[in-house]
């Protein structure tokens, strides 16, 4: 019993990740724009220097330089235009 509904659940689970797709192009999602791609991926090269950064120092400084990297991250993704 316990196969039959173990194959049973991964059955519905592949039918709707391949109908996902067709839903998607129905509802009309689209892609990012170029614009918000190449600023996403600004806002992450300069959080992941950052967070490079904050590894060479030690202590408390470590974790403020890695909490103001996350609030600048967080803050430039939000600034990305949509």
């Amino acid at each position: 019993m316990k196969r039959i509904l173990t194959h049973s659940a991964l059955a519905i689970v592949l039918a709707l990740g391949a109908l996902s797709p067709a839903v998607m192009a129905k509802t009309g999602h689209r892609k990012a724009s170029a614009e918000r791609t190449a600023a996403l991926k600004r806002c992450n090269e300069d959080y992941n220097a950052a967070i490079k950064d904050a590894h060479t120092k030690k202590g408390k400084e470590r974790k403020d330089a890695q909490a103001e990297a996350r609030k600048a991250k967080k803050e430039c993704i939000a600034s990305a235009p949509k």
